[in-house]
């Protein structure tokens, strides 16, 4: 229970709307058993009355309307109240949640599927809108409504009331957790398989292309299925369960009317005229108050799958971000030295092998340079240092002569203009995909001249409002890798830190990509991570990295006159 006391605390938010429906709770629950018990006696005393008998049926007959009318209008505004302060408070939370993961990307988030992550943003955040709705204010209403109809009937009998309101309470401080217990039992597990069977569906539909072009969907499709049943399997123990919880309300709901009507048949009200209209109406209100206890099994029944479902949230949300961006610079000096690599040493959480080793280097401000070296020797991962995705375990960056941990997110975001070797795009129009990398609006022509450039004229032709899909699936990879160099040519950060921008491009095509590069940066730094030699003696510094260390640098003529360098061995194999 310990779990929901971080999203107990989002009720502070919607306090007058959430007290404003427990007490339309209740006025309906209370309408709807004075509805009952009233009607019980009226049609009782007038049929005791009898036709030659004087009976004022005005006023009982009004109440009957009143309360029907009321009922009504209570539970359609306590639904309008609720709900609304619900969706509220789960838009509050939907926006903490994001608010969390935003910080925890990419380090943190690696170690989670994109469908786990949107999974536990809608679907378990949804689930915990039950907290409210199913069990936190229909217990306070059943509670109120037990104490005040027990003060009401006690006006006409203390002890049948007595009787009544405690059958009621014991039920309410009995049965609900009864079946909470029985609904912890399986309520974790059918809220994992519902989480699994959404992850493998989402994941199974987006790769649906592949899964057909390789014959491969069968054994997934099966997979998939036998998910489906073990999700199934606990839905059916649920039920079964909900079904049971509504039986034994039943039970005891008949129960209780019949020793209602023996006590009360038992019991003093006065005349015998009054004796039988006073039975039905404890009678009546008896089985009426069954009404406020049969949500509350099923319920109860569910609060496993609420605690489920908020750990998983939680889960997410108490990771800690590996930087915390506590900074407050925004000016940059514009001082010779950009980057001041000092011993830097690094590993990836869970990782024992180390990325970086002690690393030493500089990088002036306007020069260009490639990081180059083999698959998994650390170039990725400077950049990653760089742009404060990960900080280093021990050593220092500095940047622009000041340590890189002091300056604000915003302002060391505004300085570079990122290209990682995965480029992403948006399920949204080409011109979308393409603002992101400019602070000004791009008019049609800047955007047709861009993509020309890029050699992707084909989807200038096409328009800048075409719709591009989830991961941009109708441009292959290639496509992909230019329609990201497309924005680094939009954008106007001084700073540009290239991964491999030519990976999966033909030779010629990288040719021209790198031209196009090296013009746009001529007047900024450029540092471009690489592991191949085209045009490579076109940059002014060169570091060949290995094993996560700084093996040698200079500039391309000093480096080829190394005998028995990395570098000469590296251009020797071309």
């Amino acid at each position: 229970m310990r779990a929901l006391l971080p999203y107990l605390k989002l009720f502070r938010h919607a306090k007058a709307s959430l007290a404003l429906g427990v007490i339309l709770m209740i006025t309906g629950l209370a309408a709807g058993i004075g509805l009952l018990s009233l009607s019980g006696w009226f049609l009782a005393a007038t049929a005791i009355a009898g036709a030659g008998t004087l009976f004022n049926f005005f006023y009982p007959s009004a109440g009957v309307r009143g309360l029907a009318i009321g009922r009504t209008a209570a539970r359609y505004f306590e639904r309008l109240v609720t709900h609304d302060a619900t969706f509220r408070i789960l838009a509050k939370l939907r926006v903490q949640v994001f608010e969390k993961i935003i910080p925890l990307s990419p380090a943190v988030l690696n170690r989670y599927r994109n469908s786990d992550l949107l999974n536990r943003l809608v679907a378990d955040v949804d689930t915990l809108d039950s907290l409210y709705l199913r069990l936190i204010a229909p217990f306070i209403s059943a509670s109120a409504v037990i104490i005040f109809m027990t003060i009401g009937l006690s006006f006409f009998s203390l002890p049948l009331a007595l009787f009544i309101g405690g059958t009621l309470l014991i039920l309410l401080l009995v049965m609900p957790p009864v079946f909470y217990r029985l609904g912890t039992r399986f309520g974790a597990k059918l809220t994992q398989s519902r989480a699994r069977y959404r992850e493998q569906f989402v994941e199974f539909i987006q790769a649906q292309a592949e899964l057909l072009l390789f014959n491969a969907s069968s054994a997934l499709r099966d997979q998939l299925n036998r998910t489906e049943q073990n999700w199934q399997a606990y839905q059916r123990q649920e039920s079964n369960l909900s079904g049971l919880s509504t039986a034994l309300f039943m039970f005891f709901n008949g129960l209780l009317v019949v020793l209602t009507l023996w006590l009360a048949a038992a019991t003093e009200f006065g005349s015998e005229l009054e004796q039988f209209a006073f039975i039905a109406l404890f009678t009546m209100s008896a089985l009426a108050a069954f009404e406020i206890l049969t949500p509350l099994g099923a319920a109860f029944l569910h609060i496993g799958q609420v605690i489920a479902s908020a750990e998983r949230v939680s889960d997410i949300v108490r990771q800690k971000p590996p930087v915390n961006f506590s900074g407050t610079q925004s000016a940059v000096k514009n001082s010779n030295v950009l980057f001041d690599v000092k011993q830097v040493t690094f590993r990836y959480p869970d990782r024992s092998q180390l990325a970086l080793n002690r690393l030493d280097l500089q990088i002036l401000r306007g020069t260009k340079v490639a990081l180059l070296g083999k698959t998994g020797s650390g170039k990725s991962t400077l950049l990653q240092l760089l742009v404060r995705n990960y900080a280093p375990d021990s050593g220092e960056i500095l940047f622009a002569e000041q340590p890189i941990s002091a300056y604000s997110e915003s302002a060391l975001r505004a300085q570079m203009a990122v290209l990682t070797q995965r480029v992403h795009i948006f399920s949204d129009s080409l011109r979308n995909n393409l603002q992101l990398a400019s602070r000004s609006i791009l008019t049609e022509l800047q955007i047709s001249d861009v993509l020309n450039r890029v050699g992707l004229q084909h989807l200038a032709e096409q328009g800048p409002e075409q719709w591009l899909g989830d991961g941009g699936r109708p441009l292959s990879g290639g496509e992909q890798r230019r329609l990201g160099l497309a924005r680094i040519l939009l954008s106007d950060a001084p700073i540009l830190l290239l991964d491999e921008p030519t990976e999966g491009l033909d030779r010629e095509t990288e040719r021209r990509m790198l031209r196009l590069i090296f013009e746009h940066a001529k007047e900024k730094t450029l540092i471009m991570v690489t592991h191949r030699l085209t045009e490579i003696e076109r940059f002014d510094q060169i570091y060949v990295i290995d094993d996560s260390r700084l093996i040698e640098n200079g500039r391309f003529d000093e480096l080829m006159e190394r005998e028995n360098g990395l570098f000469k061995r590296l251009t020797a194999r071309i």
